[in-house]
């Protein structure tokens, strides 16, 4: 194909505009509705048969039914002269998340939005019955507007096979990010896609992705076999809620994966970035309270922060466990001193190290010497305070 042939006597294409394993994308023109479009040649790589084809065509029928604004709309398709099937959807000015990121990585509040629309988008189409296969940053348009668009669906069917392997055993689909029931020639549903979108989280969110064997055989073993380091010990800054929810997409039984795309919008929208940050304003608050000569109030105040820093960062994150330490300080200011040093030595007993660690050892020995005689420290109340 070439700029200026024109397809089906009304395609007219006028550049290229992308290339990838399964095609050509080309700037074009629709001649008779005078608008510009988007055509995707398939490559002539793709060894196809009448039972692709079809199979393609059936597809394609399902996705151009798919009317949703963060899905690039299929018009139309066709075959060329030489047989080769395309495709003709809307023209999206922007990059893909991929170009996107690799020019530099995007913020943390704009991954949750980006890929809580992409969510969105596949549970619509789940809906419809229609199943990606082929999630990636390549196949996330980021529009000039900055909303996501979902395109390619339907490419991956002309596998020839319902899983993810051909008939010679060449993986469809991007290796990266395949689910691990892809790897085996069985039925696939929706949740290979939240796999997908699992992998994309990671890779955005820590900076790496979470298997990189330098093989597609080890790439297979990883995503069968192989649990990722948890995000949070790469990225310590992530909030907790954020690990568990990649951990969950990432899941080898798609069982225990998130139900839908709605679902993990959900989540993803109740992840709150820099709320770490804002706890932390808080507990400097309240200590500022205990400063002024407020014990009481102080305590009042962090009490609940502390639940809060749990569900942000994790019952036993350093952050957690200095707000105990600075309830613990107030307790004594306020004349609770069995409170105080039984909460202090509940924190030395999660294992914190270094100077949080003396700080705390320091204080408790302190206050042990302040403890009236016969009188015993209260216990239990972290488990309390972390929920």
């Amino acid at each position: 194909m070439r700029a200026g042939d024109i397809l089906d006597g009304k395609y007219q294409l006028v550049e290229e505009i992308g290339r990838g394993g399964f095609g050509v994308v080309w700037r074009s023109v629709d001649t008779r509705l005078g608008r510009e479009i988007a055509v995707k040649v398939i490559s002539d790589s793709a060894e196809l048969g009448a039972g692709d084809i079809a199979r393609f065509s059936h597809e394609a029928r399902a996705v151009a039914k798919l009317n949703h604004p963060h899905i690039v709309t299929l018009h139309d398709i066709g075959e060329t002269a030489t047989g080769r099937p395309y495709l003709v959807m809307e023209l999206v000015p922007g990059r893909s998340l991929a170009a996107v990121a690799k020019q530099a990585r995007p913020g943390l509040p704009q991954v949750l939005d980006w890929l809580g629309q992409v969510c969105v988008a596949l549970a619509a189409a789940h809906r419809a019955d229609v199943v990606h296969r082929d999630i990636k940053p390549e196949n996330i348009m980021i529009t000039d507007a900055g909303s996501a668009k979902v395109l390619d669906f339907g490419i991956a069917r002309l596998d020839g096979r319902p899983g993810g392997l051909t008939t010679v055993g060449s993986v469809i689909g991007s290796p990266i990010y395949l689910a691990p029931e892809r790897w085996a020639d069985g039925p696939v549903d929706g949740r290979v896609d939240l796999y997908a979108v699992g992998c994309m989280l990671y890779e955005l969110c820590v900076g790496q992705r979470p298997f990189n064997a330098g093989t597609v055989v080890g790439l297979m073993r990883q995503h069968v076999d192989v649990q990722p380091p948890r995000p949070r010990q790469l990225a310590p800054e992530l909030p907790l809620l954020l690990e568990r929810l990649i951990l969950d997409l990432l899941a080898k039984d798609p069982a225990h994966r998130p139900a839908d795309g709605l679902e993990v919008a959900r989540r993803l929208a109740e992840i709150k970035p820099g709320r770490g940050d804002e706890l932390r304003a808080g507990a400097d608050a309240a200590w500022a309270l205990g400063a002024a000569g407020s014990p009481a109030e102080a305590a009042r105040r962090l009490w609940p922060l502390i639940g809060e820093f749990a569900r942000e960062c994790g019952p036993h994150d350093p952050r957690t466990l200095r707000t105990c330490h600075d309830l613990a300080i107030w307790f004594a200011a306020d004349g609770r001193v069995p409170e105080a040093v039984g909460l202090l030595g509940e924190v030395l007993g999660t294992g914190i190290g270094g100077r949080q660690a003396e700080d705390a050892a320091r204080d408790l020995a302190r206050l042990t010497a302040q403890l009236p005689p016969r009188t015993a420290p209260v216990t239990g109340q972290l488990a309390l305070l972390v929920g």
